[in-house]
Order: structure tokens, then sequence, then C-alpha cells
């Protein structure tokens, strides 16, 4: 996955995810080194503190920080979750995801999409 992020970045691909797990975090990071665009999409309301490393980024105009819920949204949840990727997923071009395993609900949602999608396992 850290590889997959480093060849996007040095391709200068857009990349929306939802940095929620530690290797989406770790990924985020070699990213934000980089100058290719990506969108923080959260399964949440919007932030109201940023993180000092999104700071340049955001200030740049190459980092955009989106959510499809309002304030009353304070924690992610399995629902949550799966709206904030139905987002994601109609957001992208290309779909590219780290892992899924069958019977998982992104699984369900790729599989009525026909964009383009490949699954790294």
């Amino acid at each position: 996955m850290l590889l997959l992020g480093n060849l996007q970045r040095e391709a200068g691909a857009c990349i929306n995810s939802g940095f929620h797990s530690q290797l989406e975090k770790d990924v985020l990071h070699y990213l934000l080194k980089g100058n290719q665009p990506i969108i923080f999409a959260l399964a949440r309301e919007l932030k109201e503190r940023i993180e000092p490393e999104l700071l340049k980024p955001l200030e740049e105009g190459r980092m955009l920080i989106i959510s499809p819920f309002d304030k009353s949204v304070k924690r992610v949840t399995e629902h949550t979750a799966e709206m904030r990727n139905k987002m994601m997923i109609k957001l992208a071009d290309k779909i590219t995801v780290g892992y899924s395993s069958e019977g998982r609900k992104l699984n369900a949602l790729l599989k009525n999409t026909a964009k383009e999608i490949i699954i790294i396992t």
C-alpha cells in the first residue's frame, strides 16, 4: 500500500481517501511530501481543529477536506463510513482499494459500480 501511495504521489494522481486506518495514515504521511492533490473524506462532521501537517497542503490549495455530514455527526460508525465510501466512489474516476475481503460492505459497494477497480491484497 505504501508503494502504491508513493507511485501515485510521483504520478501526481489525485488521491481520495478517508485516511482512517493506521496504514492509510502512513500513506497520507508520504503523500504530504509530494505535490499531488489530496481529497480527505471524513465519515463524520468536518474537523474543527486541523492537524498541523495538513495546514500547508490546505493553504497551497492541493488538499480538500470533505464530509457528507453536518455537525451533528460526531463519531465514525459503520453507517457513516459506508455513506462516506459511497461519496468517494461517486467522486472517483478509478478506484484502488488496499484491502477488502469477501462479505465486506465495501465489496458490495464496489460490485455496484461500473468504474475501474483495482483491489490489492
